[in-house]
């Protein structure tokens, strides 16, 4: 078995594999969650996308580029 640091030691893949076990060892196995059920994106903050080309189309740019500001401002990056 190979320590790690001030670890527990643990046998790594090839030392369990070597012994031909018919069982995982209790340390590898996780006991059943109920998985969090997310609904909707309710709290989920918008994540900004701005879009480049309308940054410099007429009609679309100003709100375009008030997109852009507020990314900056409460984001500090936008995709």
């Amino acid at each position: 078995m190979e320590s790690l640091g001030s670890s527990l030691p643990v046998p790594n893949v090839q030392e369990l594999a070597k012994e031909n076990i018919s069982a995982v060892p209790d340390r590898y196995i996780r006991p059943d969650r109920e998985a969090a059920i997310v609904s909707g994106s309710d709290g989920i903050p918008n994540i900004p996308v701005i879009d480049f080309q309308s940054l410099f189309d007429g009609e679309s740019a100003p709100a375009e580029r008030e997109r852009l500001h507020r990314a900056c401002k409460e984001w500090g990056l936008f995709q």
